[in-house]
């Protein structure tokens, strides 16, 4: 399994090392929208930093998040977007409430987590990058479906934590199927594991949508 977050690093590392840093020429706002009006997502995502802290305003998120928006749509390799979008996310986390980065942070985040759990080795480090990215999106739809992924991608127990932040964000999630098989499958766990007290909380939590699978299956 590829690194996603090291490859995200070095991608990263390698844009910046061929950008136009040589001049230390300080871009302006006015800089990073014409870049992103030129299409050149990347040279703009870079420059984002140029903008000191106190500056950072409601203009420079919106041409923030179509930047990185737009660096995302030019990342070739499905398992390298993931990383790419965990280093934006811990960099640039006023970001990802804006929709020009939100949407295709979604939609590609989802497709390289797709590829990320397809692969045979390094589970646990999918696990840990797509949890960071259901918590760090806040996003109701996604993080069910994140879950239902999970599920389907690894044993139906090893998802219970991912439909524990699904519940907690909307309880209508007591009625997915998937929920209900990570349940019943953490239940079975012995009761000193973790996903299994989580998955008794959840039964708990959602007894009148899950009692009857759970009576079926112990």
């Amino acid at each position: 399994m590829v690194n996603t977050r090291a490859v995200a690093v070095a991608l990263i590392a390698c844009a910046v090392s061929t950008s136009a840093f040589a001049d230390d020429k300080k871009y302006t706002i006015a800089d990073l929208k014409a870049l992103v009006g030129q299409k050149s997502f990347k040279e703009a995502y870079l420059h984002l930093g140029d903008i000191a802290p106190g500056a950072r305003n409601a203009d420079w998120v919106d041409v923030g998040a179509a930047a990185a928006g737009g660096f995302l749509g030019q990342i070739e390799g499905e398992d390298a977007a993931i990383g790419v979008i965990d280093e934006i996310d811990r960099e640039y986390p006023t970001l990802v409430k804006n929709a020009k980065y939100s949407k295709p942070r979604a939609e590609q985040g989802y497709k390289s987590l797709e590829s990320c759990f397809g692969n045979s080795y390094g589970v646990d480090q999918c696990v840990k990058i797509a949890m960071r990215f259901i918590e760090v999106g806040g996003d109701k739809a996604l993080t069910l479906k994140v879950s239902k992924l999970a599920r389907r991608s690894m044993n139906s127990q090893g998802a219970v934590p991912f439909f524990e932040k699904a519940i907690a964000a909307d309880k209508s999630a007591c009625k997915d199927e998937d929920a209900k098989l990570a349940v019943v499958a953490g239940l079975g766990l012995p009761e000193d594991y973790d996903n299994a007290k989580k998955a008794k909380t959840l039964m708990a939590t959602c007894f009148a949508d899950m009692k009857d699978d759970v009576l079926k299956a112990f």
